[in-house]
């Protein structure tokens, strides 16, 4: 689980790195981005709240992680709402 919230979090960097506004991300591209910064976020809140202690929520971890999928999911389909796009559109 803490691979797949590095990878997500890498993925947020390099997608950051383009420094492209919303209007010029792909849709894909955009929710992928914000739900990374959410699964980050989220995941350095639970390894605070955690510090010290012997063990270690896995469950914790894949609920943020379904979390920020359903997210990236919900950012991806009202970016192409705004944008006017169908569903045959976005093959």
């Amino acid at each position: 689980m803490r691979k797949l919230a590095t990878l997500t979090a890498a993925g947020a960097a390099l997608a950051a790195c383009t420094s492209a506004p919303d209007d010029r991300r792909t849709c894909a591209e955009l929710a992928q981005a914000r739900a990374a910064g959410q699964i980050e976020q989220e995941i350095a809140q639970l390894e605070q709240h955690e510090a010290g202690r012997p063990d270690k929520s896995e469950v914790q971890r894949k609920l943020i992680a379904m979390d920020a999928e359903a997210y990236r999911v919900a950012v991806y389909e009202g970016c192409l709402r705004r944008r006017g796009l169908t569903t045959e559109d976005r093959r």
